[in-house]
């Protein structure tokens, strides 16, 4: 059965410029991590859409209401392209699809219409090609293949009206506040009381411009539920046809505070990303080899440390360790965790080979997340957790590292080993020293990590076998060659009835397996479960940006936990009358 189908809504508010797309692609990625398929409906970036429709105005007396249509869909389109763009450098699998490929036609007005149909075939078979289409809402086609716009609120209508014609699970529109806030007598906001559930009397009531009315009877035509909520938040407020409910909010809580371990290519991704998100996210002390060397101009010198220590005594909420290997990481996460730190880690080999590491991993340890260690943004870890609560899983196999196979991938088509090998460098996926990758070490460190997580148990790096692509032979490429078939590095590990089996090795694999045709620096598993169910993960799985938004969601994904423990612990409180 495929995966469910979320469409969420970013609006002007949520995309005000280039800046904001952060957000929105860890919005995304959330729910892929989720298992989930999502459409992504946008609006045109701040006031763009006011901005084409003043100056259209200015220099026309009565613009054509055609001509106008087609000037200020411009506006949506570019802002579904640039995010099309944002997720493919995180390396998140998307394809960007406007009104006429997906066949969303509208009444016959040029700048009010009714959105009609659409291809609901279409979509699906795009969302099983990719986990994410982005459309631009606000419009649609005439019959004649003329635009059409949807009139103010028009993308949240597009996002409703497909919700309903693909079943989705939930349909969010994404907004700059936390949901529906009360009114109160004197008709101000009140920002501390959030409609946990409104009706869409209250939405049609009190929704001003947050959603515009339009949208909100077409909801209510069509006993439509959806949810209204900020990017990032657990909550926000569940619209329908629903006795009102109201709940007491923070309105804006503290950014969390983050401590940094590394400003390598992945710690300076990291840290730029959190920059763009200050509302959730403060930097307090980053920790490098050396403190005094010039850094990047926007790096604060006054953030710089050099010892663990002085990293562990900036009194962070959060600590994320880029550094890699197993000396100062190991005492950086270890020394976090036993001072009560949540803590991130991209760190595959520190989490394979520290016992007590690993079967936090296993057993999806909410103090520890550690995401990024295993494919980039290819949710590895995610989507076999989500699976393990539904049922056992017998098998695991993928192309768990994206540099290996960027190598076989040139090796097939005939280029020297060695020359592919200095692509890779050159192409920045393989190290100056390629070792962990090309002997099959870092497969071997993964594998043992999502076999520990897939089967429940500590899988130690000792009982993986393997061998790496450094350990080719001309028989071997003469064999693929006259199969017709591709050389993969490939991670496996199985339930036996003798225990764990996993292995990491080279194998000749035919055009009739799901690995392949996965491509280039791109990662895929394959998980078999009791019930045979086969599910497949893609991804981008080398390089900064991939890596660097798995481990920025990791961080999102830990201040929710410390935000809802935080209000669980208030409620506690108050129900004790302290």
């Amino acid at each position: 059965m495929p995966n469910p189908i979320v469409v969420l809504k970013f609006g002007s508010s949520v995309l005000e410029s280039h800046n904001d797309l952060p957000a929105a692609v860890l919005e995304i990625y959330r729910e892929i991590r989720r298992g989930r398929r999502v459409v992504a409906v946008v609006s045109a970036f701040g006031e763009r859409t006011d901005e084409l429709l003043s100056s259209a105005r200015n220099l026309f007396e009565k613009p054509d209401p055609s001509c106008l249509a087609r000037l200020l869909e411009t506006g949506e389109a570019e802002a579904a392209a640039t995010l099309g763009l944002a997720l493919d450098q995180a390396g998140v699998p998307a394809q960007v699809l406007d009104a006429g490929q997906i066949g969303l036609t509208t009444s016959e007005e040029f700048l009010d219409a009714e959105p009609l149909d659409f291809d609901i075939v279409r979509i699906h078979q795009k969302l099983l090609d990719t986990p994410v289409v982005v459309i631009p809402g606000f419009s649609g086609k005439l019959k004649n293949g003329a635009p059409a716009l949807l009139g103010r609120g028009g993308s949240d209508l597009t996002a409703l009206f497909l919700s309903r014609g693909l079943r989705a699970a939930e349909c969010r529109l994404l907004k700059d506040v936390e949901g529906l806030l009360h009114v109160d007598s004197n008709g101000q906001l009140d920002h501390q009381t959030l409609y946990s559930r409104a009706s869409y009397e209250d939405c049609l009531r009190v929704g001003g411009p947050l959603i515009q009315p339009k949208a909100v009877e077409f909801a209510a035509r069509h006993n439509l539920r959806f949810r209204i909520a900020r990017c990032g938040g657990s909550g926000g407020t569940q619209a329908g046809n629903f006795e009102t409910r109201f709940e007491t909010i923070e309105p804006n809580p503290r950014p969390t505070k983050v401590a940094l371990g590394g400003l390598g290519t992945v710690g300076l991704g990291v840290f730029r990303w959190l920059k763009k998100l200050p509302l959730e996210f403060e930097v307090v002390g980053i920790l490098v080899n050396d403190s005094q060397r010039q850094r990047e101009v926007d790096v604060p010198a006054s953030l710089l440390v050099s010892s663990v220590d002085e990293l562990l005594s900036v009194n962070a909420e959060l600590v994320i360790e880029t550094i890699g290997g197993t000396g100062a990481a190991s005492d950086l996460v270890n020394g976090a965790r036993a001072a009560g730190c949540q803590v991130v880690s991209a760190n595959k080999q520190l989490l394979a080979l520290d016992p007590q590491l690993c079967q936090a991993v296993s057993q999806s340890d909410e103090s520890l997340l550690a995401a990024a260690s295993i494919g980039g943004s290819v949710p590895v870890l995610e989507t076999i957790g989500t699976l393990t609560q539904r049922e056992n899983i017998m098998a695991v196999r993928g192309i768990i590292n994206g540099t290996c196979n960027f190598i076989l991938d040139h090796v097939n088509a005939g280029l020297p080993f060695e020359e592919a090998l200095q692509l890779a460098q050159d192409e920045g996926l393989a190290e100056a020293d390629p070792h962990l990758d090309i002997s099959g070490l870092d497969c071997v460190y993964k594998l043992a990590l999502l076999a520990s997580r897939a089967f429940g148990e500590v899988i130690s790096v000792d009982q993986v076998s393997c061998q790496g692509i450094d350990q080719i032979t001309d028989e071997l490429l003469h064999q693929a060659y006259e199969s017709d078939g591709q050389i993969k590095l490939v991670a496996r590990a199985r339930r036996t009835s003798d225990g764990i089996e996993a292995r990491v090795g080279l194998e000749i694999l035919d055009a009739h397996d799901l690995l392949f045709d996965c491509q280039l620096e791109a990662n895929r598993l394959v998980v078999e479960t009791e019930g045979h169910q086969q599910v497949v993960v893609n991804g981008t799985g080398a390089g900064r940006w991939p890596t660097t938004v798995a481990v920025v969601a990791d961080a999102w994904q830990s201040r929710r936990f410390a935000l809802k423990n935080s209000s669980q612990q208030e409620n506690h409180l108050k129900a004790a009358g302290m």
